[in-house]
């Protein structure tokens, strides 16, 4: 048995990069452009996944979907058309749409009047609500996934978020709820370090036996989802207090690195749910002969403990950002680097436990 990655998954996940890579560009200009220049990014994002999309079916070719989900019954169903109309032509027109809006807004603002604004402001709306929809309808009538089609809806959902926040008087609005978006904060962080700590203590449970099942793997993936909704939860209201004082958060080291290491923590943790833990019931935890048909998964195994490990050292780092006091940004760069350093020295240490790869014959 062969291992083989698709580079098309480094496709999934530099378009992912790039949509993320846009929140920073809310930090490095002022506001609403900022906000803007981020909604334009995450439109291209989700232009370049409806490309792709468009393109392997055009061709009749499969789409790789390696996390455990079967994209090609979920684009190939009736869900995968709208009154006639495929679902990739559409996100196309939409992204593009948006992309275009936001940028001329973005140019020349003086020209568009708020008429204009608000109509964008409601197709972003209605295709956000249809992005719920499509989610809904993957999770409860196709019980199948499509990373792909995840992905352009969380562009879709961002960009909806981004312009619902950059909209005249949600300063204001936000500022008014730092209560509870301080309590939606740190719910996330409860849930996000209780999913990456749940499933790192699993981990390590389940390989007493030096062996990942099917069963174990999907109990793993199970706990793996609240990481993710405590990330989305975590973000987004951190990302509505920025909106609500941004002259304070923008003077923030903390705020930036905090930002990175929840990020970090995302990145880890998507690589590890898509690309790694599809191949753990094959990845050998023992010392095993050449010829055993599960010898080309050993290079697996060290990549998936440094993947664990970044994401709950960042976890936990991003969450201490929220006790500490100010410090310059390269002295907590520094500290968060020597964080992940002594959490992979860790990982390393854990991992040698199972080292020897496999038997000469």
């Amino acid at each position: 048995m062969k291992l083989y990655i698709s580079h098309e998954i480094f496709l999934w996940f530099g378009l992912l990069l790039f949509g993320i890579a846009g929140f920073f560009l809310t930090v490095l200009f002022p506001q609403p452009a900022g906000f803007y220049a981020f909604v334009a990014v995450a439109a291209l994002g989700g232009f370049g996944v409806s490309v792709y999309v468009w393109y392997t079916k055009s061709r009749g070719k499969q789409l790789i979907c390696p996390s455990g989900g079967d994209c090609n019954a979920v684009v190939q169903s009736k869900y995968s058309k709208f009154f006639s109309i495929k679902l990739e032509y559409l996100g196309m027109l939409y992204f593009a749409a948006v992309f275009l809006s936001y940028s001329i807004i973005l140019l020349t603002p003086q020209f568009f009047a708020e008429t204009f604004r608000v109509a964008v402001m409601l197709l972003t709306a209605t295709a956000s609500l249809f992005s719920i929809y499509l989610l809904s309808v993957q999770a409860f009538l196709l019980k199948k996934w499509c990373i792909w089609c995840v992905l352009a809806s969380m562009f879709s959902l961002t960009i909806f978020f981004i312009a619902l926040i950059s909209a005249e008087g949600a300063a204001a609005f936000l500022g008014r709820m730092e209560n509870m978006l301080e309590m939606l904060k740190f719910a996330g962080f409860a849930l996000g370090m209780g999913g990456a700590t749940s499933a790192m203590f699993l981990f390590m449970r389940f390989l007493r036996d030096s062996d990942i099942d099917e069963k174990e793997l999907e109990t793993i993936k199970d706990v793996s989802e609240l990481i993710f909704v405590g990330l989305a939860l975590t973000v987004m209201s951190q990302f509505a207090l920025y909106v609500a004082n941004p002259a304070e958060f923008m003077e923030s080291s903390l705020f930036l690195v905090e930002m990175l290491a929840l990020f970090l923590a995302a990145f880890a943790a998507a690589v590890f749910m898509i690309i790694y833990a599809p191949f753990l019931v094959f990845v050998p935890f023992e010392k095993i002969p050449k010829e055993d048909r599960r010898a080309g998964f050993v290079a697996l195994r060290r990549p998936s403990f440094v993947l664990g490990a970044l994401a709950l050292s960042s976890w936990y780092f991003a969450f201490a950002t929220n006790f500490i006091p100010e410090y310059g940004l390269l002295a907590l760069l520094f500290a968060y680097g020597a964080v992940l350093a002594l959490s992979v020295a860790a990982s390393f240490l854990w991992e040698s436990q199972y080292r020897g790869g496999p038997a000469a014959k």
